[in-house]
């Protein structure tokens, strides 16, 4: 077993001591060892060296076990008998010894394809299993299995094994078979398994069909339809210093290939993840990379600005999606491509360094240099103007206020309050507020307290508000809002009368209904 290495060792553990749970249930995508351990677990139970966690596998139970001719060990596909007779016909030997072994296992796979039935006679075996017994359940979508079944397991969850694993193990295959291979072949198989072990040996299989009996790397990226490493990192290099010559050359001959594109997205959004983590996190590479790109993500890390990674991965998920979209990925990856090259981050907006004010120039800020139709900067400093005084430090006048409460941060019933209040006097130190008479009865103690709190805040003082009991004839900010809105829906309700097919309608009869047109909030 490789990749799994938590939940071998929490076997192993339960072996040695004798306490194995008697329902097991391994759930994870293909290929990543879920009917490989329920061998190695049934070797370990009924091995004739003993039971224990490392079973030797040369004996004759190993072996017949190995083979599939274990009478103790039953390897059933839940995908083919899914009928609750045929699980019936299966449990009716449980309570029965075993002819050979310690112990007998039952081995389902692809659990979760088993019917409601079928799952309602494996319950009450499961809810009480005879000492003698063990169920291994495997899945690959656990979420289908139900409750009760989950309830009586002990639940295993095998992760996808990394890319660095499976192209060491793929090497070792290779060394123990004597083929000639090469790493950044393997590595490609790897990557393209996506965490599975059976899928990758599957593929080196093909590829040694392909190659007459060896892995090479042009042969993998001809059958998998993917770039070489070469390739690849041509194509990464284009983006990055925004090459179009080099760029169109490259879609030249990958329109000849014809490659798997969204696999050509993806292995491009990978490297500049890893540049940007190198960039923001230090030098080290991640694990499965090749040293001898260390010189060359160097450089790029030198010469890339991190926001242009930013833009280029969101461009590349973008396209992606797209592609799912559109039954032409060529298309759609020449797209992306371009877009690649033509768009670029705002370089006026940079990020400040931890402790320092926004609108302070970055450390990387270079003042303009002089040329032609501008004045070289003076080394003497700029004439120093009087500082204004803030517009909450000034008096404020009726027109003023609203806007004012439109900036401060209060929400709820305060702010509703304060939307139809006027400013009467301000001096800096008391604020003199009128409420309408309407709203009166909703002011009480809590919400005056609110908005004391807020006011004050802004203020950055120690202020006196009074709120007074008023007619509320002043200009408020809820009635500059009713006016714009009364504004903006006359104005949608002429647009709409002019337009030539509404005009068509009302001529033969029809008429709109008052109130039902509204201004759309954009």
């Amino acid at each position: 077993m490789i990749g799994q290495e938590s939940t071998v060792r929490a076997l192993q553990n339960a072996l040695g001591q004798n306490r194995l749970h008697p329902v097991l249930l391994f759930s994870g995508t293909r290929g990543v060892g879920k009917t490989t351990l329920g061998r190695l677990i049934a070797k370990a139970l009924n091995c004739e060296q003993g039971m224990g966690p490392e079973p030797c596998g040369r004996c004759q139970n190993c072996e017949a076990i190995d083979s599939g001719r274990f009478p103790d060990f039953l390897e059933i596909d839940a995908a083919s008998r899914t009928r609750v007779e045929e699980t019936r016909e299966l449990l009716a030997n449980v309570s029965y010894l075993p002819s050979r072994g310690r112990a007998r296992v039952y081995l389902i796979d692809e659990v979760h394809m088993l019917s409601g039935h079928s799952f309602n006679a494996l319950l009450k075996t499961l809810e009480e299993p005879p000492p003698h017994v063990y169920f291994l359940l495997a899945t690959t979508e656990p979420e289908k299995v139900p409750v009760t079944i989950l309830s009586r397991c002990l639940r295993f969850a095998l992760r996808r094994v990394p890319v660095d694993q499976i192209a060491g193990h793929l090497a070792l295959v290779a060394g123990k078979e004597a083929v000639p291979s090469e790493s950044a072949a393997l590595g490609l198989l790897a990557d393209a398994a996506q965490g599975s072990v059976r899928d990758a040996l599957s593929l080196m299989d093909l590829a040694l069909t392909y190659g007459a009996g060896s892995v090479r790397e042009a042969d993998v990226a001809a059958i998998l339809g993917t770039l070489d490493h070469e390739q690849l990192h041509a194509l990464a290099s284009a983006i990055l210093k925004k090459d179009r010559q080099r760029m169109g050359e490259i879609l030249g001959v990958l329109h000849a290939l014809e490659p798997d594109y969204a696999g050509i997205l993806e292995s491009l959004a990978r490297l500049f993840v890893t540049l940007a983590c190198r960039i923001e996190l230090g030098p080290s590479l991640p694990a499965g990379m090749r040293s001898e790109d260390e010189a060359r993500f160097a450089v790029w890390a030198s010469e890339t600005d991190p926001l242009d990674l930013q833009i280029d991965y969101e461009i590349i998920r973008k396209g992606l999606e797209e592609m799912r979209a559109i039954d032409d990925p060529e298309l759609t990856f020449d797209m992306t491509c371009v877009r690649l090259l033509a768009f670029e981050p705002d370089r006026a907006v940079r990020r400040a360094p931890a402790g320092q004010d926004p609108g302070v120039p970055t450390s990387d800020w270079k003042p303009p240099q002089a040329g032609p139709g501008r004045e070289a900067p003076s080394d003497s400093p700029p004439a120093m103007e009087a500082p204004s005084v803030p517009a909450s430090r000034r008096p404020l006048t009726q027109a003023e206020w609203p806007s004012y409460v439109s900036d401060l941060e209060i929400s709820g019933m305060a702010r509703e309050i304060l939307n139809h209040t006027i400013c009467t006097q301000y001096d800096g130190k008391t604020l003199m507020l009128e409420l309408a008479q309407n709203f009166a009865n909703l002011l009480t103690t809590q919400l005056k307290s609110r908005i004391d709190g807020a006011l004050r805040e802004r203020e950055n003082r120690d202020l006196e508000v009074r709120i007074e009991i008023g007619d509320g004839s002043g200009e408020t900010l809820a009635k500059q809002r009713a006016c714009q809105m009364e504004q903006e829906q006359e104005q949608v309700q002429a647009e709409l009368n002019r337009d030539p097919n509404v005009q068509k309608l009302l001529e033969r009869g029809a008429e709109i209904r008052k109130g039902s047109v509204r201004p759309t909030r954009r």
